[in-house]
């Protein structure tokens, strides 16, 4: 149940009511009663399949959000639509209920249309460059961007994480999408202009004006192409032990990999045959997914019963006032043995606002029965329920602008709902990485884990 990314390009918008450009360029506007029809299915997908719905916001507050945006419609192209319907994310509040641009527009925008030239990082109150994509020379990375366009950098932030999904009150994981990929969602929203006007900080606090020339995938594809720092070999997971402090460090950046059963096992083998007392388990950045791996690593390090799951929910009846909710039986529930051999040493689990859906679930049980210290920052996934997708196809259609709206339908609760304050697993030692911390590539993360090792915590 991972973030999945559709490249959706889009062409120019700003926070005024100006006419959208993209109208020029798709030709489309539709009617008001082709968009009523569309928000009808989009409302109905929220309704009567998301459990969650009202977890974050009563019913109420829900219908009068819903209502408000459908008599207010008005004629609008697929992307004005898109960006109308899509504050419903920081209401709902539900990390698996994605809204994407239709296919069509995807590909016929990611063909033709460019790219704000550089990566970033957010670190709450200043936007950074990372790496600089443009022809320009004068911008380096570790340059502050002030503003685009003519927008400050934290209202164009700020604007963007109030259309972003997130798993109850936790803004990580918005901020995490954000992080990788912002250039994308700037151009979900603002568009792509041929060239960006930018306020550029330096290093030495000084203020600059520059217009910068927009960038293709194909020149991006190039330019990385050319690239060693861009070219990704790292597997699914890994494992290592460090010389230092003979600690094993064992990476997962996913729970989809089928052979990750296979390497847990090797895993908890080496950790006996080594007889190591220290195991760093890397999980930042793994979005989530198959659960079963997940489980079996667990009883790889617990030594008595446990639970994964403690109910799952999904709706079986909708009317006016109300819904009924039916329990989902299946073999996530119920109690699972350790095994007999389970590893006893000490565990850390290294943790960001990537640490998403299965993730933020493992580590919740990791922490609820006491058997991890965490260290890095707050989970992106919620530690109490969170949303899955069973059964329904991935994605509803809307009939009209073909936008894509994920079909999340079951509710999965790992402790107990009443319990929910709508954040993820709180590190026992918070460690954020600087913006010098990342263009130096020091990994102040497992640095700060290492020193534990050493100090005896």
């Amino acid at each position: 149940m991972k973030f999945r990314l559709s490249i959706l390009i889009i062409l120019l918008f700003s926070f005024s009511n100006s006419t959208d450009l993209l109208a020029q360029i798709t030709g489309r506007i539709y009617s008001t009663s082709q968009l009523q029809s569309d928000f009808r299915v989009f409302r109905r997908r929220y309704e009567n399949n998301l459990v969650n719905c009202y977890l974050y916001a009563s019913k109420k507050e829900v219908d009068n959000f819903f209502d408000s945006l459908y008599f207010n419609l008005k004629p609008m192209t697929e992307m004005e639509f898109y960006r109308y319907i899509t504050p419903v994310s920081s209401l709902i509040k539900d990390g698996h209920s994605n809204i994407y641009l239709s296919k069509q527009s995807s590909s016929q925008f990611n063909e033709q249309s460019k790219y704000f030239p550089f990566r970033i990082y957010w670190t709450g109150s200043s936007l950074y460059v990372t790496r600089n994509l443009s022809g320009n020379t004068d911008i380096h990375p570790g340059d502050e961007i002030v503003s685009i366009n003519g927008k400050n950098s934290k209202d164009v932030m700020n604007y963007l994480l109030c259309r972003q999904v997130r798993d109850g009150n936790n803004e990580n994981y918005a901020l995490w999408i954000l992080n990788n990929y912002f250039r994308e969602y700037y151009s979900f929203h603002f568009g792509h202009p041929d060239s960006f006007k930018l306020i550029i900080k330096s290093s030495d606090s000084r203020e600059k004006i520059l217009n910068v020339a927009a960038i293709s995938r194909q020149e991006e594809l190039s330019l990385n192409a050319g690239n060693k720092n861009e070219i990704t070999t790292e597997p699914s997971s890994f494992f290592r032990i460090d010389s230092a402090t003979n600690a094993a460090i064992f990476r997962i950046k996913s729970w989809d990999d089928k052979k990750l059963k296979k390497e847990i096992d090797f895993v908890l083998l080496q950790l006996q045959q080594k007889n190591l007392e220290h195991l760093i388990l890397d999980l930042r950045d793994n979005q989530g997914g198959d659960f079963s791996p997940a489980v079996y690593l667990l009883s790889g390090l617990l030594d008595q019963p446990f639970q994964y799951f403690t109910e799952i929910k999904s709706v079986s009846h909708v009317n006016d006032s109300s819904r009924e909710l039916k329990n989902i039986t299946g073999k996530m529930l119920g109690i699972h043995q350790p095994m007999k051999n389970s590893f006893k040493g000490k565990v850390y689990v290294l943790i960001n606002g990537g640490c998403f859906s299965n993730t933020g679930a493992f580590c919740s049980r990791l922490e609820y029965y006491k058997r991890a210290v965490f260290i890095g920052e707050e989970t992106g996934g919620n530690k109490v329920v969170f949303s899955g997708v069973f059964g329904l196809k991935g994605q509803t259609v809307l009939p009209n602008t073909k936008l894509l709206c994920d079909n999340s339908n079951y509710r999965l609760t790992v402790t107990d709902v009443r319990e929910n304050t709508g954040y993820g697993v709180m590190p026992t030692y918070t460690v954020l990485p600087s913006i010098a911390d990342i263009l130096q590539q020091n990994d102040v993360v497992l640095s700060k884990t290492l020193d534990l090792i050493k100090s005896g915590r």
